[in-house]
C-alpha cells in the first residue's frame, strides 16, 4: 500500500488535471489577491483609463481562451488517436505526460479562470481604484505569458504526435530506464546467487498482474528487521500470478516472518510502465517497427529509424554499465537483466517482421555489428545469436542471390567480431 501511494504521488506531475489544477488555483489566487495588494501601493497611480479598460480586456481573454482550450483539446485527442493507429497504443502514456502540451493547456485554463474571477470581482464592486490598477498589471503579465505559451504551443503542434516525435519519446524513456539499470545492476542489490534449498518462497497473493516497481530500500529494511536474506526472482515488467514466487527468504526464522511486509515492497499493476522496466521501452519501439513493416503500411524507413533509436538505447546501457555504482542494499540479491532478453525484445522481433526486406535486414546486421565491436564484453554472445537468427529468417524469404550473399557476409562480420 505504501509503495502504491508513493508511485501515485510520483506520477502526479504527469497527470494533465494536476498541472491544470495548480495553474487554475494560482490564477484564481492572483485575481482575488489584487484587492489585498492594492492598499500596499506606496502612491496613488494615475491610470484611470487603464483601470477602466481592464474589464473589457478580461472579457476578451475569457472568450478567446475558451475557444483556444476547445481547439487544443481537440488537437491533443486527434494526436492520441493518430499515435494509436500509426504507431502503438503504448505511446499514449508518454504523450499524456508531455510537459509542453500540459503547460499550454494549463496556462489557457488558468487564464480563463483568472479572467472569469476578475470579471466577477469587477461586476460585484470587489476592487477599489488601486485594486483595479493591480488587476490591470496582472492582466498584462497574463497576456505576455499567453503570448509566449501560444508561440511554444504552435511550434509543438508541428511535431506533436508525428512518427518521429513518438519514436523520440519512446527512445528517451527506454534510454532512461536502461541507463539506470546499467548504473545500478541487480536493482542496486547484491548479485544473484544460487537460492538455498531451505529458502522460503513468498508468492503473489493477488490476481495476476505485471510488476511495475520494486522498493529495494523497503525490502532491505524489512530483511534487516527480520534477520533474513532476500533473493528476488522477478524484475519490473514480469508477469506474476498467485502460484509464482516473487522472492525467497533464507535465514533463521524465515518461515515465521510477516510475508505481507515483503509483498508490500513489490507493486503489481495491470499495465507495464517505462519507469523501472528497461525491456518495456524496447518492446514499444519494436511494436512501432512491426506496425511499419506490416503489409498494410509497408514503411521500412520507419523500421530503420527505430533500429537506429534502439542502437542508441543499447549504447546508453553499455556506457552506464561501464561505471556501475556500488551496491546499496546488502541483504537483497537482485535479479539480473539478461542482455539476450533485451535483444529478443528488440532485434529478433524486427528481424521476424522484416524478414523479406533486405534494407531492414542490412540495418539489423549493421546495428548488431556496431554493438559487438564497441562493447564485446557486454554484447558479444547476444549479438552473435541475434545475427544468426536474423540471417536464418531472411534466408527463408529472400530469394535474390546477391542479397542473400550480402546478408551472409554481414552476419559473418558480426560473428567474427564477437569471436575475436
Amino acid at each position: 500500500m505504501i509503495l502504491a501511494v508513493k508511485k501515485y504521488i510520483s506520477r502526479l506531475p504527469e497527470k494533465i488535471w494536476f498541472r491544470a489544477m495548480l495553474f487554475s488555483v494560482a490564477a484564481i489566487a492572483a485575481a482575488a489577491a489584487a484587492e489585498w495588494i492594492g492598499p500596499l501601493m506606496p502612491y496613488e497611480a494615475d491610470l484611470e483609463i487603464a483601470s477602466g479598460s481592464v474589464g473589457e480586456i478580461l472579457t476578451i481573454l475569457a472568450s478567446s481562451m475558451l475557444a483556444v482550450i476547445a481547439f487544443s483539446v481537440s488537437i491533443m485527442v486527434s494526436a492520441y488517436g493518430s499515435a494509436t493507429s500509426t504507431a502503438t497504443p503504448r505511446t499514449i502514456t508518454l504523450m499524456l505526460a508531455d510537459d509542453r502540451s500540459q503547460n499550454a493547456l494549463s496556462t489557457f485554463l488558468g487564464t480563463f479562470l483568472f479572467s472569469i474571477v476578475g470579471i466577477i470581482g469587477l461586476s460585484a464592486g470587489y476592487y477599489d481604484d488601486r485594486g483595479r490598477i493591480v488587476l490591470f498589471f496582472a492582466t498584462i503579465v497574463v497576456i505576455v505569458l499567453i503570448a509566449a505559451t501560444l508561440i511554444n504551443w504552435i511550434q509543438q503542434l508541428s511535431t506533436f504526435g508525428r512518427m518521429n516525435d513518438l519514436i523520440d519519446r519512446v527512445e528517451l524513456a527506454a534510454s532512461k530506464a536502461l541507463r539506470w539499470h546499467g548504473q545500478h545492476p541487480y536493482l542496486n542489490g547484491q548479485p544473484p546467487i544460487e537460492i538455498p534449498s531451505e529458502a522460503v518462497p513468498i508468492c503473489c497473493d493477488i490476481a495476476s498482474g505485471l510488476v511495475t516497481s520494486i522498493d529495494m530500500g523497503l525490502l532491505d529494511e524489512t530483511a534487516e528487521k527480520h534477520g533474513v536474506t532476500v533473493y528476488l526472482t522477478i524484475h519490473p515488467g514480469k508477469l506474476v500470478y498467485p502460484a509464482r514466487a516473487l522472492l525467497y527468504l533464507s535465514g533463521e526464522g524465515a518461515d515465521r516472518v510477516d510475508a505481507q511486509a515483503f509483498r508490500d515492497a513489490i507493486l503489481v499493476e495491470h499495465d507495464r510502465s517505462f519507469d523501472q522496466d528497461p525491456r518495456f521501452g524496447l518492446v514499444v519501439l519494436s511494436e512501432i517497427a512491426s506496425r511499419a513493416l506490416s503489409p498494410a503500411v509497408n514503411d521500412p524507413g520507419t523500421a530503420i529509424s527505430v533500429l537506429d533509436s534502439g542502437l542508441r538505447c543499447f549504447e546508453a546501457f553499455a556506457e552506464a554499465s561501464a561505471e556501475p555504482e556500488e551496491a546499496k542494499y546488502s541483504r537483497v540479491h537482485g535479479p539480473e537483466i539478461e542482455v539476450g532478453d533485451l535483444f529478443t525484445d528488440f532485434f529478433i522481433k524486427i528481424a521476424r517482421d522484416g524478414a523479406g526486406m533486405v534494407e531492414v535486414q542490412q540495418r539489423v546486421q549493421l546495428c548488431l555489428l556496431a554493438l559487438a565491436q564497441s562493447w564485446p564484453e557486454i554484447f558479444f554472445t547476444a549479438a552473435s545469436e541475434a545475427s544468426r537468427n536474423a540471417l536464418a529468417r531472411a534466408l527463408d524469404v529472400i530469394v535474390h542471390k546477391p542479397d542473400r550473399e550480402d546478408l551472409k557476409v554481414r552476419s559473418q562480420r558480426v560473428v567474427d567480431s564477437c569471436e575475436t
